[in-house]
């Protein structure tokens, strides 16, 4: 039970960072959009899981529709995802030069608020989202904190993805970091150090274009280490209805 607690609770808060670099500059307008809200608009994205011997490719689409919610003072739209194993909806916000999602990110976790791009962010910013999560199941109760640290690594540059050069694209760099978990368990769990290369690309219009996740996780139960998440797949935009 504590392992698919814990296994969806690490896999799900990345959805969505960094070492102090100097700051610099913006070299990107800072009025530039960099996610379309206009209703109708649809991006089709592949997701590439990889492990050792296999990549296993699943596409999904993701568009904007003409609704709205409001979530902590925030207005967000919603938008309509398809994939494999249904409709779902997902919820973007973006309020001046900061952008929110706010989405289920498991079956078995509450919607959570992520701030995951500042695009008049100065190279070496970085921005960090506390994240707590409390989980109930068969009489056991365990919590995880984490900090999730968001950083600008990449401005201004051109980059290709399946063919299609986008310029001006920030990239970003996420990482979790002092992450802690306790339990009513009658035995200690720790979180070995975690493995971790996690980075997307935005760019103008277009929002995310390519994300590259690999996130390894284990734990420590008494001495017994226990691998619970093993992770590798990219995202990339492979077509879009945006002129």
């Amino acid at each position: 039970m504590k392992q698919t607690l814990l296994g969806c609770f690490l896999f799900a808060i990345v959805v969505v960072s960094c070492n102090d670099k100097p700051v610099v500059p913006a070299v990107v307008d800072p009025g530039i959009s960099y996610l379309t809200m206009d209703s109708g608009t649809i991006w089709n994205y592949q997701v590439d899981n990889i492990t050792d011997t296999l990549i296993t490719s699943t596409n999904y689409s993701l568009e904007a529709s003409n609704e709205d919610t409001t979530v902590n003072t925030r207005v967000y739209k919603i938008f309509h995802r398809t994939d494999t194993s249904g409709l779902h909806s997902d919820y973007f916000n973006v309020t001046a030069n900061e952008y929110f999602q706010y989405t289920r990110l498991s079956s078995n976790l509450p919607t959570t608020e992520i701030k995951y791009l500042v695009n008049n962010a100065p190279l070496g910013t970085f921005w960090d989202d506390p994240f707590e999560i409390t989980q109930n199941q068969a009489g056991i109760t365990v919590t995880v904190n984490a900090t999730i640290r968001n950083s600008v690594e990449e401005k201004g540059s051109s980059f290709t993805v399946d063919s299609v050069t986008y310029n001006n694209v920030i990239k970003i760099k996420t990482e979790i970091i002092n992450p802690t978990i306790t339990s009513s368990l009658p035995i200690p769990l720790s979180i070995e150090p975690i493995t971790q290369s996690i980075y997307a690309y935005y760019a103008p219009k277009y929002g995310l274009i390519k994300k590259e996740f690999q996130l390894n996780v284990d734990v420590n139960a008494l001495g017994t280490i226990q691998n619970f998440i093993n992770t590798n797949k990219v995202t990339k935009l492979i077509s879009t209805n945006i002129p």
